[in-house]
């Protein structure tokens, strides 16, 4: 039976096993998927040991190690490289191979959220991501395949970004001078908005006309998008569905379908 796992700080709160328990279900396949909890500092001595199991079949990686992880691999393909981050393993005839599945999710759960019950984004001249982690390299990957002509970075910690290319950026607490002139805001900073920012932007109650807004922390409520009008929120529940399914693909040879039912399963699970 193939097996596979999600590696992580915080693995066991991974929502992961249950999506693809979920397709192995309605899918008819025996697979396995667990999870693997790992801390920052025996991360380097535990990968080998994981890599090694029997009927591994591909790894899910997630925060702190998308960048991490690939000093560990055989082949890391195009698109993994130039985003600088994998959260995707296959094992192959060659080793271990990287792929980056995020920035796929991005640009297919925006698509999945506008046809269900999300307006659609009509203009795409400006984009801000907040954050600088491996999620946020592949969302900017993203936007700029996607067509967005300006895109503004921004993080607690400059010294990171300052040197970027073709994408401008800024310090966090600029963002107030730029939120309303974007036409999309992404979050990928895991912070409290009401506590853990100065921002004034975030401190106002009137929602009239916002930029869209989409938040990638499925797993906690950062109150992000409650500074967002209700009708352009994007929910990044939806990116973890659908990054998992190229992954459940590769590894199981099915694509598999993203229903109604699994999305409310989980939403369901989260509200608990």
């Amino acid at each position: 039976m193939k097996k596979a796992y999600v590696i992580g700080k915080n693995a066991s709160k991974s929502l992961s096993p249950i999506i693809f328990n979920y397709w192995f279900k309605k899918h008819n396949i025996e697979g396995e998927y667990g999870f693997k909890e790992i801390d920052e500092k025996s991360f380097n001595s535990a990968i080998p040991n994981i890599l090694k199991e029997k009927n591994l079949c591909g790894l899910n990686i997630t925060i702190p190690f998308k960048e991490k992880i690939m000093a560990h691999l055989n082949s890391i393909d195009k698109n993994a490289q130039m985003i600088g981050a994998v959260n995707c393993i296959s094992k192959t005839d060659k080793g271990f191979e990287g792929i980056n599945t995020d920035w796929l999710g991005f640009e297919e759960s925006i698509k999945w959220q506008e046809m269900h019950h999300t307006n659609k984004i009509t203009k795409k001249e400006i984009a801000i991501v907040i954050g600088y982690g491996g999620a946020a390299k592949a969302i900017l990957y993203s936007l700029q395949k996607i067509g967005f002509k300006k895109i503004r970075v921004f993080n607690r910690d400059f010294s990171k970004i300052k040197d970027l290319k073709s994408i401008l950026p800024h310090k966090l607490d600029e963002l107030e001078t730029y939120f309303n002139d974007a036409d999309l805001v992404i979050n990928t900073a895991p912070m409290n908005y009401k506590k853990d920012t100065k921002l004034k932007v975030f401190k106002t109650n009137t929602i009239v006309d916002t930029p869209h807004g989409f938040d990638v922390c499925y797993n906690q409520n950062t109150f992000f998008l409650n500074h967002i009008n209700e009708k352009k929120r994007f929910y990044g529940l939806h990116m973890l569905i659908h990054q998992a399914a190229p992954c459940f693909h590769k590894w199981y040879g099915i694509k598999p379908e993203i229903d109604k039912k699994l999305v409310t399963l989980l939403e369901k699970l989260l509200n608990q």
